[in-house]
């Protein structure tokens, strides 16, 4: 470890390389001379501790909690774009070829070739010229939200059109060496910018007019996230292996793959078991490739197509343990293979000159799908098309054989798919690229054939936008992200769901956690396995607890408190890489490489080193000084002689204190530092899940000054900022959640702290939400966390505007309830089975109360706009009608109720009706009720006006609603007691919430008791404020504190009864605690009836609740009632209140008996029951069934089945 803690010059520098920045080496030695004099023991540990503190707000300060998605998007926007459409290429329009069209003329041809792409901000048209003067207006997310548009801005293409024709010439074979050639005449050239569609713009991001300077619609509101037709939607980050590396695996054989994102760049090198041959003794096994389209090359004969001159160069360049006999009976088998392979297809020796080329070349155009390009051309672009010239390719290969060998005799580990280091996040970039692409060949598709009936020589070209449908793009991803149905990521016709998800705004936290969500593609839920399990590359990456409970468990995660997603570095690293120490690889075959260390940049071989330590220690070096992006990781691996580097987009980052240079923090001028200075000093760097691997990590600072036998601090190369860091932002804000059992931190961080009512947002003037919550008193704990308070803290923005994100504000927005006083106690059996008795006196002095904010929505076709014709007594539109459906007493002349309008359940709440007087008005349902807050008339771009009416209720806690404290201690209101009836302590505290001492030994939360006695000491003015997860207060530093304000040491206290006067015999524990109102209220869900709505079909009660619907009782109810001996009461709940009803039954024939019209003698006409059988009317009765009997009766009778029923008189 202490050869790679840093570069030692004592050797020359290896291949020339002369350090030429020698001031700075000077400045260097002095900083190392410095340093060497300082060293960690020279400082105090509170002091380290605060600068781990001041470090992390820094952190947050810089990154803001969802920059991997804004960073994503801009890597789009700047390069992936672009990538997109250069990956089109040029397009050949070819004529029709129609005879009777040709005339005289040739064939004409046309060529689109796609330039620069360039993209508007979000901008209005607002037609000629609007009365402000300006042709467009600055288009705002919150304009998008209330006009339910897409907020996406215009992107334009530099096109350039070509239309020529082509003639065969003869030429001077001996000058051009061919006797004819293809002659382009262009006939004209067009160069224009098109408009070829919408791109959905993020928020916050550098399109976005929000990254400006601009007042934001929410201070809470990061960005992130899109409005797709007045819907705010998000990605969530996809788990993928990644595919620049070569990779082992043993199932359903022993094969090695280099995968690429094209299906034809593949190449897999594997194991095929063969017939015994005669003359090996264990020989059953050879190697063959899978590339292209063709199955089972022998590798040999691949080798050989790629110029390798002997089998020892082959034998050298796979660099295997040839004293290893498994392994030379593999390699004595595979050119065996190989020779045989050559008599089969009747080829020469192909060792000889281009025998080997000439034979994969017909084994090409023999296969499924031969390609159009020739053998070598086919080599230079589907081989390993990143590694350039056939010598290099074939070094490549050899080391791909060489790692299979190893895997196969247990030499090299198979890789592990569960392993953070071998996957990668997608984010919006690779997600959006990826549907981009997709529709841009719809478009190129169309383009091709409205094209090309123009290029006959009777018809002219158009101008290019008429061939260009722009709406291809803009309807094609609006579609993905309103039906969240998105691109397969490898099978090309097929759709997958579960990328873009709804944003939740509850409360901020559960924005912000839904933004930080990571998940895992399986194909079905039983087969994942181990994908479940948490992993060890998980820890500081992935928060181990939040997850939810169910089919989706350990599937979807959440990213942990400090992990960043690295964003795709670009520019040359060669250089760097050379100056370091490496060699670059050579291009021939003969040079043996054995002894060296391998270099590989993303999976790509690109040269070899001597001393693998000094130059990684030369590298990590150069990046700390900032000569190499912060964002680039490498791994020694010593085991196999390899150096790898990673610089590409979605690994998780975390940043770690380099102990080495921690002595540079007192050169920081002046003590303020960001956490940019903080990276180009060294003292903090990103370290990625493979270098990880290289590190020794302190997990708190308090193990650098921690000496005994078992541990000397000497080791660590690295330390952590917190210990709480590990876990997710939901997971670290919970006090003493390592005190918890983890099931409860689960419900807390994934279920309770998401479902609290808070303050959602700080502009609900502006925003139309269908359902919002709102506390009227929210309050902070009296508690902190280190990553609460670094979050509040890590407010406004910081230096670099690239990285940077808005919004991290001084505020606890992430706690989301009330400080209440909480006694442990029995209290008349009402809280028992985790119910919870409240004081009615605090809930009337506003604890807990909220307001619950509902918005109606309505649409009506603008006649002025819309190009449907519509006949004028059909058009609806709003206004007041007298309606037969509901009460329409509020509604003013216009449709709409007057603000401050009191609805109740029935009443319409926006009229709407067409001329010839049918009626389509939107009404109240059951339960629904409240006052009108504000009534929104907007219009948006297709033609369609809309309504939106918003209706309040103030709602106080009443008996049924759902609390949960911050450690899964949930529970419902089971009685509101007086206060006068509670008991009360010496100085007259009452407590606000009583709950039952059995919901502690068995759940074991102890946590909560610990926080309610640490509350307590600071409500009574103690210091010792956290209570961070890992690293919080010991039990004895709690009590003392509580002792020393003058109360009893464990929190318990003595109480007197509310209703005698008398004190209550045994102590009962009490002390704040903070606890939060949850979204599920009894008035949402309270469901009564006793006849109502039917289905017509069944006549049984319909089902929904808010239709008035039944209240379902099931096989379980049903066998209770029976249990009870309560059989009246199951008769009417499963027959007279269900759907009883009446038919006649013959009791002569036993069949049911129809009513019918029939004549009798007089001429005259009767209706009754008749049976048809009997052809009598004398032994009919009546009898009761239940009507879905009746009904499948006659389902029955119609299919030829006839059923006979016994009748009994009751």
């Amino acid at each position: 470890m202490e050869e790679e803690a840093g570069p030692s010059f004592k050797d020359k520098p290896s291949n020339g390389a002369v350090h030429v920045d020698i001031g700075m080496e000077d400045d260097d030695d002095d900083d190392d001379d410095m340093m060497d004099a300082l060293s960690v023991r020279d400082f105090d540990e509170p002091y380290l501790k605060n600068f781990c503190k001041r470090a992390s707000t820094s952190f947050f300060k810089h990154y803001g909690l969802i920059s991997h998605q804004i960073n994503s998007y801009n890597d789009f926007i700047s390069v992936g774009i672009q990538n997109v459409f250069d990956s089109i290429g040029e397009i050949i329009v070819e004529p029709g070829y129609d005879p009777s069209k040709k005339g005289d003329n040739p064939w004409r041809y046309a060529s689109i070739k796609f330039g620069q792409v360039k993209l508007e901000r979000p901008r209005f048209y607002t037609g000629e010229k609007a009365e402000s003067g300006k042709e467009f207006l600055e288009f705002l997310p919150r304009h998008a939200r209330l006009q339910n548009m897409t907020y996406s801005s215009r992107m334009k293409v530099q096109l350039t059109l070509q239309v020529y024709t082509q003639e065969l010439v003869r030429s001077d074979k001996f000058k051009t060496g061919k006797e004819k050639y293809l002659d382009k005449q262009i006939q004209e050239t067009r160069d224009l910018d098109v408009f070829v569609g919408r791109i959905p713009v993020m928020i916050n991001s550098d399109t976005c007019w929000m990254s400006e300077d601009k007042k934001d619609d929410c201070d809470y509101d990061q960005g992130g996230y899109f409005i797709i037709k007045g819907a705010e939607k998000i990605f969530i980050a996809q788990e993928q292996l990644g595919l620049n590396r070569v990779w082992l695996a043993n199932s359903p054989n022993y094969r090695v793959m280099y995968r690429s994102v094209h299906k034809r760049k593949r190449v897999y090198v594997k194991l095929a078991d063969t017939p015994k041959i005669e003359d090996i003794g264990g020989g059953a096994q050879v190697i063959t490739v899978y590339l292209l389209s063709l199955m089972d090359i022998p590798i040999w004969i691949l080798f050989f197509a790629l110029g390798v001159s002997s089998d020892k160069e082959v034998v050298d360049l796979i660099d295997a343990d040839i004293t290893d006999g498994n392994i030379v009976n593999i390699l004595i088998a595979s050119i065996h293979a190989a020779d045989q392979r050559c008599e089969l297809e009747k080829c020469d020796e192909f060792r000889q000159g281009r025998n080997s080329l000439n034979l994969i070349e017909k084994l090409l155009k023999e296969s499924k799908f031969p390609p159009k390009e020739s053998v070598k051309e086919c080599i230079e672009n589907y081989l390993f098309p990143n590694i350039i010239g056939f010598k290099r390719k074939a070094r490549f290969l050899g080391y791909m054989v060489k790692c299979l060998l190893e895997g196969y005799t247990g030499k090299r580990k198979v890789d592990n798919k569960d392993d953070f280091r071998n996957k990668r996040l997608e984010l919006a970039g690779e997600l959006l690229e990826r549907e981009l692409r997709i529709h841009l060949r719809h478009v190129e598709k169309r383009l091709v054939k409205s094209l090309q009936r123009d290029l006959y020589p009777d018809r002219s070209v158009g101008e290019i936008w008429q061939y260009l449908d722009a709406s291809i793009i803009t309807n094609g991803l609006t579609r993905a992200f309103s039906t969240g149905s998105w691109s397969h990521p490898y099978k090309n016709m097929e759709r997958t769901s579960g990328v873009v998800a709804m944003l939740r705004r509850a409360n901020p936290l559960q924005m912000i956690s839904d933004m930080r969500r990571t998940r895992q593609q399986v194909l079905y839920a039983g087969k994942a396995g181990d994908a479940r399990y948490p992993h060890p590359s998980h820890w500081g990456k992935i928060c181990f607890l939040s997850t939810p409970d169910g089919e989706n468990c350990g599937l979807i995660k959440n990213l942990a408190g400090t992990a960043l997603v690295s964003t795709a570095v670009r520019g040359g690293l060669f250089d760097v890489l050379v100056a370091c120490g490496m060699e670059k690889l050579v291009d021939d075959t003969s040079t043996s490489l054995s002894g060296m260390d391998k270099v590989f940049v993303d999976g790509d071989w690109v040269g070899f080193c001597k001393n693998s330590a000094s130059f990684v220690a030369e590298f990590r070096r150069r990046r700390r000084k900032t000569e190499v992006p912060p964002q680039v990781e490498i791994k020694r691996d010593t085991r196999h002689k390899e150096v790898r580097i990673f610089r590409d987009a979605g690994r998780i980052l975390r940043p770690l204190i380099v102990i080495q240079n921690l002595p540079k923090i007192r050169t920081l001028k002046g003590g303020s530092y960001s956490f940019q200075d903080l990276l180009n000093n060294g003292v903090i760097e990103l370290i990625g899940p493979e270098e990880e691997e290289d590190c020794c990590t302190a997990w708190d600072i308090k193990y650098l000054f921690l000496e005994n036998d078992e541990h000397a601090p000497k080791k660590y190369t690295h330390c952590e900022l917190d210990m709480s860091f590990m876990m997710g932002i939901s997971c670290g804000i919970i006090p003493f959640a390592n005190h918890d059992h983890a099931k409860r931190v689960l419900f807390q961080s994934q279920k309770h702290s998401q479902q609290a009512v808070g303050y959602s947002s700080t502009n609900p003037d502006i925003r139309v939400d269908t359902l919002s919550h709102q506390l009227f008193y929210p309050q902070r704990p009296l508690f902190k966390t280190i990553l609460s308070d670094c979050l509040e803290k890590g407010q406004g923005q910081g230096q670099q505007s690239g990285q940077t994100q808005k919004g991290m504000i001084a505020r606890p927005e992430f706690f989301n309830g009330q400080c209440a006083i909480v006694a442990v106690n029995v209290h008349l059996g009402y809280n028992q089975e985790d119910s919870l008795v409240m004081n009615r006196s605090s809930l009337d002095r506003g604890m807990f109360r909220s307001e619950h904010i509902r918005s109606y929505k309505a649409e009506v076709d603008n006649t002025e706009v819309s190009k449907k014709k519509v006949k004028s007594d059909e058009a609806v539109n709003f206004g007041k009608i007298q309606s037969k459906i509901g009460r329409v007493d509020s509604l003013d002349e216009d449709g709409f109720p007057f603000i401050g309008a009191n609805l109740q359940s029935g009443d319409i709440v926006i009229g709407k009706f067409t001329e010839a007087g049918t009626d389509h008005s939107v009404k109240l349902k059951h339960t629904e009720r409240g006052m009108v807050q504000k009534v929104v008339l907007s219009a948006n771009d297709e033609g369609k006006n809309f309504a939106v009416v918003s209706l309040r209720q103030v709602r106080a806690p009443c008996l049924g609603d759902k609390f949960s404290s911050m450690h899964g201690q949930k529970g419902v209101l089971g009685y509101l007691e007086s206060q006068e009836n509670f008991p009360f302590s010496v100085q007259g505290i009452v407590p606000d919430i009583v709950i039952n001492p059995h919901a502690f030994p068995s759940r074991q939360t102890p946590g909560q008791m610990l926080e309610s006695a640490l509350g307590k000491g600071i409500a009574l003015g103690g210091s010792q404020r956290y209570a961070t997860p890992f690293s919080s207060l010991s039990i004895d530093a709690i009590t003392d504190q509580l002792h020393r304000a003058g109360f009893s040491r464990w929190g318990n206290e003595r109480l007197y009864d509310g209703r005698t006067g008398e004190m209550v015999k045994s102590l009962v524990f009490m002390g704040p605690t903070f606890y939060q109102r949850l979204v599920h209220m009894s008035e949402d869900k309270v469901k009564f009836r006793n006849t109502g709505p039917v289905h017509p079909l069944t006549r049984q009660p319909v089902a929904d609740r808010k239709r008035f619907g039944g209240i379902k009782f099931g096989e379980m109810e049903r066998d209770c009632l029976i249990a009870h001996g309560a059989s009246a009461n199951l008769h009417e709940r499963l027959f007279t209140l269900s759907d009883c009803s009446e038919m006649h039954v013959c009791t002569k024939c036993k069949r049911m008996a129809g009513v019918i019209q029939r004549a009798v003698a007089g001429g005259h006409k009767i209706r009754g029951p008749y049976c048809r059988v009997c052809d009598s009317v004398e032994d009919v009765i009546k009898v009761s069934v239940p009507y879905g009997a009746k009904l499948l009766t006659q389902e029955l009778f119609s299919m030829g089945i006839s059923l006979k029923f016994d009748t009994e008189l009751c």
